[in-house]
């Protein structure tokens, strides 16, 4: 058992990483420098204060500093990235494989977050994440290069396809140029064959979450736009851990 709390601590630094990734990105600052400071007193964070979730508990989700509340985002992401480690643990114990999806999993993880505070799927993201999955499809036998190369292909074109026909016919734009990448990097790491599920997933997580936005918000919802790429990024993940299941419900 001491394998999966590995995976959790692991994911938990991961996600300490992830939040400094979606702060900063969006601001085009370093990754590298200056350290961590505390956004409302600009005071830098204290080692013993930047510990994943512990020091978010004992600070009481506050700045040792000035008390500014902090954003329950930092202990999500953090909580979201352990779990997804040791899922995929338990999905690919001691797998070479933990190097592919690993990346791919929190690659999915930022932009879920970054499209959820800023409707922004960065190509700086999406464009390095394609090319990966293709290069990975060369050196691990999870799939084919022509099987990468056709996922990519096939789910850009088809969110584009779809993308250029909704804009054609209601004169607003439905999904955003960042999804149909987005759509293209899911196709080049999981293969032609995750295509369907990935799209019927996330438009059942999308029609779900829509009605219950129109439900909270009423008139004032078909005014806001919603974010696709969360649900994208949570459909993949779950076909990512139940592959085989959902292989034995195709042709």
């Amino acid at each position: 058992m001491l394998a999966p709390v590995i995976a959790c601590l692991a994911g938990l630094a991961v996600g300490s990483f992830l939040n400094l990734v979606i702060t900063r990105l969006p601001r085009g600052e370093s990754l590298a420098l200056p350290r961590s400071k505390c956004p409302a007193c600009g005071r830098p964070i204290l080692w013993r204060d930047n510990i994943p979730l512990v020091s978010f508990l004992l600070l009481q989700g506050r700045c040792r500093s000035c008390g500014a509340a902090i954003s329950w985002r930092y202990p999500l992401v953090e909580l979201l990235s352990a779990g997804v480690a040791v899922a995929l643990w338990f999905r690919f114990p001691a797998s070479p494989l933990l190097l592919v999806y690993g990346p791919f999993a929190a690659a999915l993880i930022v932009i879920t977050f970054l499209d959820l505070e800023h409707l922004w799927i960065p190509d700086l993201i999406t464009y390095p994440g394609i090319l990966l999955g293709l290069v990975y499809s060369l050196i691990f036998p999870h799939l084919t290069f022509a099987g990468a190369l056709s996922g990519a292909v096939l789910g850009g074109a088809s969110f584009y396809a779809v993308a250029w026909g909704y804009l054609r016919l209601t004169g607003r734009e439905g999904l955003g140029g960042g999804d149909v990448k987005l759509m293209a990097m899911i196709g080049a790491f999981l293969g032609l064959r995750s295509l369907p599920w990935v799209v019927l997933i996330s438009a059942l997580l999308g029609s779900i979450a829509g009605g219950l936005w129109i439900i909270a918000k009423r008139s004032k919802a078909a005014q806001t736009p919603i974010p696709y790429g969360p649900f994208l990024g949570v459909a993949a993940l779950v076909y990512l851990l139940w592959q085989e299941k959902f292989l034995l419900w195709g042709p």
